[in-house]
């Protein structure tokens, strides 16, 4: 398995990690560890997520803190489509 990043997820992370780290760059750096870890777990694993009303798509969420990676599974690639915070609204 690889890991394929969309331009909107590769943003919308990085506007997250931005935002944490105008008030607290500690904390920025752990959610974006949590979120690579949980984008690792993925590769072994691809259906570790839970499954959406979509046809092989997923979330999987950064824990401790929720944010919601959302992808899908192609092949022999894990597309990461969004990362989102749990309070945003879900992609459609």
């Amino acid at each position: 398995m690889r890991v394929l990043y969309t331009a909107t997820a590769l943003t919308e992370a990085d506007d997250i990690l931005a935002h944490i780290a105008d008030d607290n760059p500690a904390a920025a750096a752990a959610v974006g560890a949590a979120i690579k870890a949980a984008i690792a777990q993925l590769l072994p694993f691809p259906r570790i997520g839970a499954e959406t009303d979509e046809p092989s798509t997923y979330i999987k969420i950064a824990r401790p803190y929720r944010y919601l990676i959302v992808y899908r599974i192609d092949g022999d690639t894990v597309v990461i489509r969004n990362v989102r915070h749990p309070a945003r609204r879900r992609p459609s």
